[in-house]
């Protein structure tokens, strides 16, 4: 079995326990296909971009549990200091293995290339194709770039909807 180095960062760890990290962070609350499908995105993510696991996982505003102010960002140090002792053995061994299978190809990619998801609701308001008219730039999952066709909708997977967009 394959745990979080204490000593290592996050960019640090092995790429199939940062990811692995990734999806717990995103998807734990989720089914394994749901597992299975944040693993994808990451790995659609890093071909699109010829990027490493922790240059795709860590940019920037990219998957959420890792942003500063994200409250799974502090789960996820405390479950890399504690080897993963803390999330219960279950859990890590699903979000484990959702990583290593999309890695080595073992699971199908059920989000149709997908490189982006969100989550339909936060906070009780939909996220999802929301209406972003009053911005200058509406984001990728608003009304206006799925209407325009840039955002298209590739899955919907427990919480998520799974996208691609050109970048």
């Amino acid at each position: 079995m394959t745990y979080p180095d204490p000593t290592k960062q996050p960019a640090q760890q092995e790429a199939v326990v940062l990811g692995a990290l990734t999806v717990l962070g995103e998807a734990r609350g989720e089914s394994d296909i749901g597992k299975a499908a944040i693993a994808h995105v990451l790995m659609n993510r890093m071909a699109k971009k010829n990027a490493t696991m922790a240059d795709t996982a860590l940019a920037k505003w990219q998957f959420s549990c890792w942003n500063a102010a994200d409250p799974n960002r502090q789960f996820l140090m405390d479950t890399i200091a504690r080897e993963a002792k803390n999330v219960p053995l279950g859990l890590w061994v699903a979000c484990l293995t959702a990583m290593n299978d999309a890695m080595t190809g073992k699971s199908g990619d059920v989000t149709a290339n997908a490189t982006h998801y969100c989550t339909l609701t936060m906070n009780g308001k939909p996220l999802w194709n929301c209406d972003d008219s009053a911005r200058s730039k509406p984001r990728w999952h608003s009304k206006q770039c799925i209407d325009k066709g840039i955002t298209k909708e590739t899955a919907r997977i427990g919480q998520h909807v799974f996208a691609v967009t050109p970048w």
